[in-house]
């Protein structure tokens, strides 16, 4: 029976030169680390690398050079081929030894992210968040490696200058400024609609972000629904039994090896981020009209979470009043000929319900260690057991600490005595659904 822990084989990691010429590395490699991160926009690898001859100066690796990888491992095939995946080396670390025998790592990204550094967002972008997210990709970026479904309609349009800004510079900006859609809703606008707050109760926050997909732009609200969906049958569960797993066949492969919680609470600045209740004033200077946003986290949320807290957990002398208060002046000026940056009077409001959101996303972590399984990405959702301990001896599942979680990031290490995957879990109330 095949070994998850044990079972890797690199079949191929080649570096091609600028001026054309193509080496296998494969024998020199002593371990790979491959990363995802919900609030990153490129993927990163780092391969550890030993050879009794120069490698570095022999090709040589100066920076920028082209890396193709295919690994064999228990859960399939992990590879990066062709120009649709190329990857890059950007740095290379850690060298030492001799010109016979070194030791170095290469620091290995996508060619987007290198592109990155050398475009620039100069033009004037109009209508829905998502389709400037997709002329930012396509056209300044001049990638192809996203799906129409992996990028998510925002439901309000925006209308601003690129200011010379770097891509991803512009796209993570972008995140806290839209509104994801529903169905059967459009853009609702706080001047015309007197049910704007309803409409848009609790849909604020994107991430911009690539995993093994490629590149995704997706709403808090999508990652985390799950009931009545798809998603919710493909959903897997790990469970944690209070052994120690040495070896993980087949048979163990949705077991938890190791798992530690982090237990970060900061009230007071949950309180400043006006995490439970905010009021937003908005004093239009052109015709004086002052308007009020109020923002209730238990209201606004609703049932968009991943667990299965009815409420949540607000102390009744802290949740009564706002705890951040902002106040903003808006109004056309000069840019009333719709020059510049669109600002319909409920930015400021959106920021902080934004804000809001996030927080509340990231209040739980746990971080865990399972097998290696090639198959999990950033953005997916896991679901993980843990029995209650007593006396020595499991009992019923956890069901405090149990339930369903977001990957916020993933690391695949693959080396010759291990291959593990490690992830950052995060999600925004307690409870097993």
């Amino acid at each position: 029976m095949s070994d998850l822990l044990q079972t890797y084989r690199p079949r191929l990691f080649a570096i091609t030169t600028e001026e054309g010429k193509k080496v296998d590395i494969t024998n020199s490699i002593l371990a790979i680390d491959y990363f995802e991160d919900l609030v990153s926009p490129a993927i990163h690898m780092m391969v550890h690398c030993i050879n009794k001859y120069s490698i570095v100066s022999g090709l040589p690796i100066r920076g920028g050079e082209k890396v193709e990888v295919e690994i064999e491992t228990g859960s399939g095939d992990f590879d990066f081929l062709g120009e649709q995946d190329s990857l890059r080396v950007y740095k290379v670390s850690g060298q030492e030894g001799t010109r016979m025998a070194e030791q170095f790592t290469l620091h290995i990204t996508t060619q987007e992210y290198m592109k990155n550094e050398i475009s620039r967002c100069f033009r004037k972008y109009t209508g829905k968040i998502s389709e400037s997210v997709k002329d930012i990709l396509t056209n300044d970026l001049g990638t192809t490696k996203f799906l129409d479904e992996n990028i998510e309609e925002s439901a309000n349009s925006y209308k601003w200058m690129g200011s010379m800004r770097k891509p991803f510079k512009v796209l993570e900006w972008l995140c806290p400024k839209s509104l994801s859609s529903r169905a059967g809703e459009s853009d609702p606008d706080p001047k015309t609609d007197p049910s704007f707050n309803e409409k848009a109760r609790g849909t604020m926050g994107f991430f911009f972000y690539e995993n093994k997909d490629g590149f995704n732009f997706k709403s808090i609200d999508k990652l985390t629904e799950l009931i009545g969906s798809a998603r919710e049958e493909n959903v897997s569960t790990y469970n944690y039994t209070g052994k120690i797993i040495k070896s993980a066949n087949l048979g163990n492969a949705f077991k938890i090896i190791d798992y530690a919680f982090e237990r970060n609470i900061d009230m007071r600045s949950a309180l400043r981020f006006g995490l439970f209740k905010n009021h937003t004033f908005l004093l239009n200077i052109d015709d004086n009209q002052l308007t009020v946003y109020n923002y209730d986290i238990k209201e606004e949320i609703g049932n968009k979470k991943l667990g299965r807290q009815e409420g949540l957990s607000v102390p009744a002398d802290l949740g009564e009043l706002p705890s951040r208060i902002i106040v903003r002046a808006t109004g056309n000026g000069i840019m009333s000929n719709g020059g510049g940056n669109e600002d319909t009077g409920r930015a400021a409001a959106d920021r902080a319900k934004s804000a809001a959101r996030y927080n509340l996303l990231f209040t739980q972590a746990l971080n865990i260690l399972i097998p290696c399984n090639i198959n999990l990405k950033v953005g997916d959702v896991i679901s993980c057991e843990f029995s209650e301990m007593s006396a020595g001896r499991s009992k019923e599942p956890d069901t405090e600490i149990s339930g369903r979680y977001l990957i916020r990031e993933l690391r695949h290490h693959f080396s010759s005595s291990q291959n593990t995957t490690s992830l950052k879990l995060i999600r925004d109330s307690y409870g097993l659904n």
